[in-house]
């Protein structure tokens, strides 16, 4: 009797533990497979925030450069017209008149003012205006100092008493004499109501500082619309000092924003040629939203499955120790399994020599099988080929019985053809056998495949954005390299697009965006390549053309394609215009001087009057991009010169 009670004694001794490790090891490989899932796909949308958060700080702070570079040419134009005015009773008048016809032109300034040498502000006519004294200012000493436009940090206006910047640019006389500053004013609330325009989503925020002291310029954030909190003032996040104290240009990171504490991931893109930088910002709480739900939803499930598979060893082991309930609880530990293997989420199979031996319900539902239908067929009417199925026989097999875990992502075929994506693992269980689970992630690779998107391609025309533009040039130039071939890098911006915005509302603006998105796939070959990189400003590629007259054809076709009118909203019909400027590349140029080279020419398109085609140069890799002069033919629009 005692030789039996040690033998039982030892047998439940042996069998408590083997269940205590058995239900650890399962437990850590569930904990495990949800973690990783978990992982990947919290990585996905964070990924895609970023992106998304990046190229609306990259688009933003391309639209800021326009701007500026707008003013900066109008009073570079003023000051040298005035310069050139040998007659000193001429220039008050010549002076006025320059003022009047670029504040027409300046219609996103808020004000262009004249300040005489002694730092007074005078009337157009020259007579001194109320007692505004800015010769104080910053920027009227650093004006006067240079032969170049200065950009103040933000301060209010003490003319309007508005938050703004001040873009100023020294009067030298024809004799060679200072004469005062010509400046504009743009006010925080005009770049604040171009950050609204942009999809932040309900918490999130952009915003644009100064590049030394972080000075904050102007904000828009969607949970705080026109607030004027921060403005002029330096706080900042420590995230935000390091990232800028790494890498200046452009960045991301993740942390609580200093003004109002809440946590986005916030990109920042340094606006080209001015000392400012965009932050665009979106919160994290809207991006991981999805994903907190479903980590819950996966560890309630590991719960339920650990806490089932605990109860079925618990039930196991006082079965064994209740001898005359053996059976009873066998039956019972029988029927718990089959409810832990018969479950609606993880696919389960047994394998041998790769042939079904035997499949649970949740397999049966995902591939659209009916019960017992897998019974006997092969692994490879599974699979969409046959180079899968041997990957898969060399690969995981060869993990399994080398003692390592195998698991992968492979698209398999459903029992009516359509392919879905599934994460495979496996175990051996024997030299023939082996035990494989099967969870359906189609819908998260669709949600990823989305994701990549809309971060590569632009939400209004569907057209890629700058980023993906930039990677197809890329591609572009090299594939001419392996053809001994050129291409033709265009810029076009809209002629006419924001008095339809002014007249008609932004919704028809957006619904003349893409008319000319898509007249512009239209139009081009298949192999060409066209995008939108912000506001009314498109890039066209035109591949395998190195000669003028090809793409001058292609370029005229485009714009009168542009030209047709636009029906709107409300039955209204507009029409626009387009300003382009094209740079023959042939060989391994620098990309970057090609683009700038094609955005300087769009500028002098429409400095030469508008709704023009400009041809511009790049002479070499180290040659900085030059535009050559056009001729007008004879319908009046302008003609690319050989």
């Amino acid at each position: 009797m005692q030789h039996q009670r040690a033998i039982v004694r030892n047998s439940l001794t042996r069998l408590r533990r083997g269940l205590v490790a058995g239900n650890l090891m399962l437990g850590l490989m569930l904990c495990l497979a949800v973690g990783l899932s978990l992982r990947n796909a919290r990585e996905g949308d964070e990924e895609a925030a970023r992106l998304t958060a990046e190229n609306l700080a990259t688009s933003m702070s391309s639209e800021v450069a326009a701007e500026l570079r707008l003013i900066d040419n109008a009073l570079a134009t003023v000051a040298e017209r005035y310069a050139k005015t040998s007659r000193e009773a001429d220039r008050p008048e010549v002076l006025s008149q320059m003022v009047a016809e670029q504040r027409v032109l300046l219609k996103h300034v808020s004000a262009v003012r004249v300040v005489d040498a002694a730092g007074d502000v005078v009337s157009e006519e020259g007579a001194p205006a109320t007692a505004i004294h800015l010769g104080d200012r910053s920027y009227f000493e650093r004006a006067r100092a240079r032969d170049a436009t200065v950009v103040s940090e933000p301060l209010l206006s003490r003319v309007a008493g508005d938050w703004c910047i001040v873009v100023a640019r020294r009067l030298i006389n024809a004799d060679g004499g200072f004469d005062g500053v010509v400046l504009t004013e743009v006010t925080s609330e005009h770049f604040a109501e171009h950050f609204a325009g942009m999809a932040l989503g309900r918490s999130g925020a952009m915003s644009m500082r100064m590049n030394d002291n972080f000075l904050l310029v102007a904000r828009h954030s969607a949970s705080e619309p026109r607030s004027l909190k921060g403005l002029g003032e330096a706080t900042v996040s420590r995230a935000l000092r390091d990232n800028i104290r790494r890498d200046a240009a452009q960045g991301w990171y993740v942390t609580p924003t200093a003004l109002d504490q809440v946590e986005r991931i916030t990109a920042y893109h340094r606006v080209p040629g001015y000392p400012f930088t965009v932050f665009a910002g979106l919160s994290t709480g809207e991006y991981l939203g999805a994903w907190y739900r479903q980590a819950a939803e996966l560890c309630a499930l590991v719960a339920l499955m650990i806490a089932l598979v605990g109860s079925v060893s618990v039930l196991l082991y006082r079965g064994q120790k209740r001898e005359h309930e053996g059976r009873l609880a066998a039956d019972r530990t029988a029927r718990e399994q089959s409810l832990m293997l018969e479950n609606d989420l993880v696919g389960m199979v047994r394998l041998r020599s790769r042939v079904i031996q035997w499949d649970n319900r949740a397999l049966e539902r995902i591939l659209g099988y009916g019960p017992g239908e897998m019974r006997g067929m092969s692994m490879r009417d599974l699979y969409l080929d046959q180079a899968t199925f041997d990957h898969i026989g060399r690969a995981g097999y060869g993990a399994l019985r080398a003692g390592e875990r195998f698991r992968t992502q492979v698209q398999m075929r459903r029992k009516d053809g359509s392919a879905l994506w599934i994460d495979l693992s496996g175990m051996l269980v024997s030299e023939e056998e082996s035990l494989w689970m099967l969870m359906d992630i189609d819908a998260l690779k669709q949600s990823e495949e989305k994701a990549y998107g809309m971060a590569f391609r632009d939400a209004l025309t569907g057209l890629p954005n700058r980023r993906l533009f930039e990677e197809k040039l890329a591609d572009a130039q090299a594939t001419a390299l392996r053809a001994d071939a050129g291409i033709a890098v265009c810029y076009l911006d809209l002629d006419g697009f924001k008095p339809v915005n002014d007249r008609h509302g932004h919704e028809a603006g957006d619904e003349v965006l893409q008319a000319v998105g898509a007249r512009l796939q239209q139009t081009l070959r298949a192999n060409d390549i066209v995008a939108r990189l912000g506001g009314d400003e498109f890039a066209i590629v035109l591949v395998a053309s190195s000669d003028v007259g090809a793409a001058r054809a292609v370029l005229q076709r485009c714009l009168a394609e542009i030209e047709r009118p636009i029906e709107v909203a409300g039955g209204h019909r507009v029409t626009v215009s387009a300003s382009i400027g094209i740079v023959l590349a042939r060989g391994s140029c620098d990309l970057a001087a090609v683009m700038r080279g094609a955005d300087e020419a769009m500028y002098a398109a429409k400095r030469a009057g508008k709704g023009r085609i400009q041809i511009g140069s790049v002479a070499s890799p180290d040659a900085s991009s030059a535009v050559r002069p056009l001729v007008a033919g004879s319908s009046g629009r302008s003609l690319l010169v050989a």
